[in-house]
C-alpha cells in the first residue's frame, strides 16, 4: 500500500511540476527577438520620445516606458530601461546616451517604427 502512495504521490508531483512548467508566458521563445513587454516598452518610447524636452516629461517617460521594460526578457529592453531612467534625471546628455542606448535594443530585436 505505501508503493502505490508513494508511486501516487510522486506521479501527482511531476504532474504539477510539468503543468507549472507549461503554463503562462515566460518570455519569447527567442530573447533576441520582441516580447510583448518589450514592445509596449517601445511603442511607449517612440510616442513620447519627441516630447520629452523637460527632465519632468524625460522622467515621466522613462517611468513609462520601464512599466514595461523592467518585465521584459527580451535582450537589452530591461537593462537600457534603467539606463533611460538614470538618463532622464542626469540631464540632457546622459539621457540622449539612454535614449539612444534603448532605441537601438529595440531595433536589435526587431521592432520597426
Amino acid at each position: 500500500m505505501r508503493t502505490r502512495t508513494a508511486a501516487a504521490l510522486i506521479a501527482a508531483g511531476l504532474l504539477a511540476t510539468l503543468t507549472a512548467c507549461s503554463s503562462g508566458d515566460t518570455g519569447p521563445a527567442d530573447p533576441a527577438k520582441l516580447d510583448d513587454a518589450a514592445s509596449l516598452a517601445c511603442e511607449d518610447f517612440a510616442t513620447g520620445y519627441k516630447g520629452a524636452l523637460t527632465t519632468t516629461a524625460r522622467v515621466d517617460l522613462a517611468n513609462k516606458v520601464n512599466k514595461w521594460a523592467q518585465s521584459s526578457a527580451t535582450n537589452g529592453i530591461a537593462t537600457n530601461g534603467q539606463l533611460l531612467a538614470k538618463g532622464s534625471e542626469l540631464g540632457a546628455d546622459a539621457w540622449q546616451v539612454g535614449a539612444d542606448a534603448f532605441a537601438q535594443s529595440c531595433l536589435d530585436a526587431g521592432w520597426e517604427a
